[in-house]
């Protein structure tokens, strides 16, 4: 996934060269993959007829983790930290955003990291990764909001992103990624 990172109102921090390598690391090819894997897991339990997930974020998740220990990196569920650099790539309900922002704070003030980081996907991408919940997920236009409302309560050297596709599966499931995944329907008995 491409990242495009921003600062916040209060300052740009330095970015360590841990900060550059997950750049690096979500950039290489973790779109593709994710939306490989998903297919092909959601499409053999739908051939079984077995419930399958409707959105990618634990095939994301699990890709990242795979990606980021890799090289080195600690972490789970979206988090991760190598040398004094933290990362919080989120997919999650929009109610975590405040806790994922008191996390870095905390990873900061407490542990000396010199570079937080968060990472959400935009809007547009959302709305393909989760189309049944996009508007529940932390965005990044909620993050972004929620760092400029911060203007002048915190003060930690953050960095923050948006994610974006920046490689792409084969054209056929990119096509069926953009199909609508209604949720399962169940009937009372």
């Amino acid at each position: 996934m491409k990242v495009q990172l921003f600062a916040p109102p209060w300052g740009m921090p330095e970015m360590t060269p841990e900060g550059a390598e997950a750049v690096e690391i979500i950039g290489d090819n973790l779109w593709a993959d994710s939306a490989t894997r998903f297919y092909a897991e959601r499409d053999a339990k739908i051939r079984l007829g077995k419930r399958a997930a409707k959105g990618m974020q634990a095939t994301l998740n699990k890709l990242l983790v795979e990606k980021f220990t890799r090289r080195g990196w600690y972490g789970e569920a979206g988090y991760f930290t190598k040398a004094d650099t933290w990362v919080r790539v989120t997919f999650r309900h929009q109610m975590s955003l405040g806790s994922d922002i008191i996390d870095a704070q905390k990873v900061c003030a407490k542990f000396g990291v010199r570079l937080a980081m968060i990472l959400a996907a935009d809007r547009d991408t959302l709305n393909v990764i989760s189309p049944n919940d996009a508007a529940a997920i932390v965005s990044f236009e909620k993050l972004d909001r929620a760092i400029f409302d911060l203007d002048g309560v915190i003060d930690i050297p953050l960095v923050y992103g948006k994610l974006t596709p920046m490689t792409h599966a084969s054209w056929g499931i990119e096509n069926q990624l953009r199909k609508e995944r209604p949720r399962d329907l169940t009937v009372p008995q």
